[in-house]
């Protein structure tokens, strides 16, 4: 079975996770003019949009044709420029290094075993003085059944901190939430959100 978003996605004209969260809203004035961004699983394009309006460089990879295929149709809408790539993270071609990357409800789908190789990649991929955005699910809340099938490798809460232990935490929080999508479904979460920043190669 599909995971709900996938059909969420179809729809061009309705965000399936909301808003740009508020730690990428704030980090926007620590980034550099024309600073280079990397939303890794970037889902219909919440992040990757708003970052591009204001004008920085974005790319944005997900495994989702039916995602990337929305933002293209939203960004050719608005006449925005973003560099989009339907792959696994272990897939993506890297060019140049990015002054923000953003991992924003991913790492749970990745099965524990690989988690240490993507994160380590994409710490190497960050410019000195460059900043990661993390969130994450953790196991403070049993995994909803309708996703089992791939959230296979959810966190220890505060798990994610110690994979940053030499860079300089600017924010860490753990919290739970409920939600709930348009086909009905209903989820409580719990949730791990980390803002790092790299100090040294």
């Amino acid at each position: 079975m599909k995971p709900f978003w996938e059909n969420e996605y179809l729809n061009k004209e309705k965000s399936t996770f909301g808003n740009p969260s508020k730690e990428v809203e704030d980090i926007v004035s620590l980034l550099p003019k024309g600073a280079k961004i990397l939303d890794v699983g970037c889902g219909d394009g919440r992040h990757s949009l708003y970052l591009a309006t204001l004008g920085f460089q974005v790319d944005s990879f997900d495994i989702s044709e039916s995602a990337i295929n929305k933002i293209d149709y939203l960004k050719e809408q608005n006449n925005l420029n973003i560099n989009t790539y339907v792959c696994d993270v272990l897939e993506f071609e890297f060019k140049y290094k990015y002054d923000l990357i953003i991992v924003h409800g991913v790492l749970q789908f990745i099965e524990r075993g690989k988690q240490p190789k993507i994160i380590e990649l994409l710490k190497n991929w960050t410019e000195v003085n460059g900043y990661h955005i993390i969130a994450l699910f953790t196991d403070e809340e049993p995994v909803p059944e309708d996703l089992k099938d791939v959230m296979v490798g959810v966190f220890k809460n505060g798990e994610i901190k110690d994979y940053y232990s030499e860079w300089e935490i600017r924010m860490f929080e753990s919290y739970k939430f409920n939600d709930e999508h348009e086909n009905g479904i209903k989820h409580c979460h719990a949730l791990n959100k980390v803002v790092a920043k790299k100090i040294m190669n």
